[in-house]
């Protein structure tokens, strides 16, 4: 049982630094992808892309994310998020393997 949460919680730890790392990137990419860049262009778009699968499906679906978790509150529906997906991720895990031993 402490193998299981460990391993959920370690899923969505590696998601939510990666979805706070992609953030930031996205917001820099910003500035520079204005102009007749394309390849800035085309790294913005999977950027913005890559940010709404990391955030799907909590913090896409609630349109007014800010006005109900100001500030640094913010941080606790992106932490149900990455642990939604560490579930997630565990129970593909899991059912892959059952599937592989039959």
């Amino acid at each position: 049982m402490i193998r299981k949460t460990s391993l959920v919680l370690g899923i969505a730890a590696v998601h939510f630094i990666m979805a706070k790392i992609i953030v930031a990137f996205t917001m820099q990419m910003g500035m520079f992808a204005t102009g007749n860049d394309r390849a800035a262009e085309s790294m913005g778009r999977f950027m913005v892309e890559a940010t709404r699968v990391l955030y799907f499906p909590v913090i896409t679906l609630s349109l007014y994310s800010r006005n109900w978790f100001p500030g640094n509150w913010l941080l606790v529906p992106v932490v149900v998020n990455s642990l939604l997906w560490g579930i997630a991720i565990y129970g593909l895990i899991h059912c892959l393997k059952r599937v592989r031993s039959r």
